[in-house]
């Protein structure tokens, strides 16, 4: 039996042929072309119940879904690029929401709310690298009306164009709600304080994971030596019971009570009592930025709490609350972009706004500063 295909060949033109070619081209790419713009519609996007009813009903509450412009972002505008290439790619990349829809990953509002964090930073990552293009296809620097915006917003958008910001750097949230951060926090927090409580401190040195008080005696109303800050090392001498007798090394700043990490550099560590000014040890100095820096050291008590061995650790947790909830609002500069000095008043400038208690702030400003530009290393 004769193929369709070579009776086709052998019993046309070629001028007929490839117009029959051309016409099978047509209607295959048609037929392609059709059927994934009917995945991009809103329809198709909210016919299973995971999106239905989580982002879905979010975004129904939203200025993009209903404003006074009469103007609708749907789905497909914010997370489908128009332009057919990417478009190609990005329907490929979503067959593996495909497979978590089949697999069920997210199938009940427990199971999304546990996976919300997880998901949000998978879009935020990918609108990061194609610098918001899908965002831009409808806002764009060159087409917005500078004077009618704030004098604060003005400045600010004007700067992130400048720099060249991805949209989505400052602008989460604005369709779909945010994780849970404060459930995410309290989640490393306890994480972290699970490693604090099975740590034996067997090593030579800790690291403080919170504010802590050096005492003169191994009894809690010992007279006070030194207030210390999160991230800062101690040398282990003696172990009695419940108790560390430590050694902090630091710098002091023309015979003041503040301790610095580092001489020439403002990143304060720790703050000594009148009895601590007495009894710290003092060996060499030296001239940096018009001021005497001398090396200090001083030896006290302190209880094991809120100390762990592996610095490393503690400050993956540092980096981690940083990465998350500063990234909420503002691009993350590299951490060697600011002095010491200068972190101050930013992280300062911030902890009012923030969610997060004193002592975490106080951390992530230690981290930073132990990174800073002016800081060795």
């Amino acid at each position: 039996m004769t193929s369709p295909w070579k009776w086709l060949c052998e019993n046309t033109s070629k001028p007929v042929f490839a117009a029959v070619i051309f016409a099978l081209g047509v209607i295959v790419w048609g037929g392609f072309n059709t059927a994934m713009e009917a995945t991009n519609t809103m329809g198709f996007c909210v016919s299973c119940h995971e999106m239905r009813d989580n982002v879905y009903a979010e975004y129904q509450q939203t200025k993009h879904f209903e404003n006074h412009a009469g103007v609708r972002a749907i789905c497909s505008d914010c997370h489908v690029p128009k332009e057919w290439g990417h478009k190609v790619v990005r329907k490929i990349r979503a067959t593996n929401e495909l497979f978590h829809w089949l697999a069920g990953t997210i199938d009940t509002k427990e199971k999304f709310e546990a996976k919300r964090l997880t998901l949000a930073r998978s879009v935020w990552r990918e609108m990061e690298a194609n610098g918001s293009r899908e965002c831009k296809n409808c806002h764009s620097y060159e087409s917005m009306h500078w004077k009618s915006q704030s004098m604060d917003a003005m400045m600010i958008m004007q700067t992130a164009e400048q720099r060249g910001l991805s949209c989505i750097e400052c602008h989460k949230g604005v369709a779909h709600q945010l994780p849970d951060f404060p459930k995410y926090y309290a989640g490393l927090k306890n994480d972290l304080q699970a490693h604090i409580d099975q740590d034996s401190l067997d090593g030579v040195r800790v690291t403080t994971t919170s504010f802590k008080r050096l005492l003169a005696a191994p009894t809690k109303d010992a007279n006070k030596l030194v207030d210390v800050m999160p991230l800062t090392d101690f040398e282990i001498l003696e172990r009695e019971g419940d108790w560390l007798k430590v050694r902090l090394n630091a710098w002091d700043k023309d015979a003041s009570a503040e301790l610095y990490k580092t001489a020439g550099q403002d990143m304060e560590i720790a703050f000594l009592s009148a009895q601590g000014l007495t009894q710290a040890k003092h060996a060499g100095s030296v001239a940096s930025n018009q001021a005497q820096w001398r090396k200090t050291s001083i030896v006290g008590w302190t209880q094991r709490t809120d100390l762990i061995s592996d610095r490393g650790m503690v400050e993956g947790y540092v980096e981690e609350l940083w990465r998350t909830e500063c990234n909420i609002c503002h691009n993350l500069p590299h951490h060697n972009r600011y002095k010491a000095g200068d972190w101050v008043k930013l992280i300062d400038a911030m902890r009012e706004k923030s969610t997060l208690p004193y002592a975490e702030m106080t951390m992530i400003l230690k981290f930073l500063q132990t990174r800073a530009a002016d800081m060795p290393g």
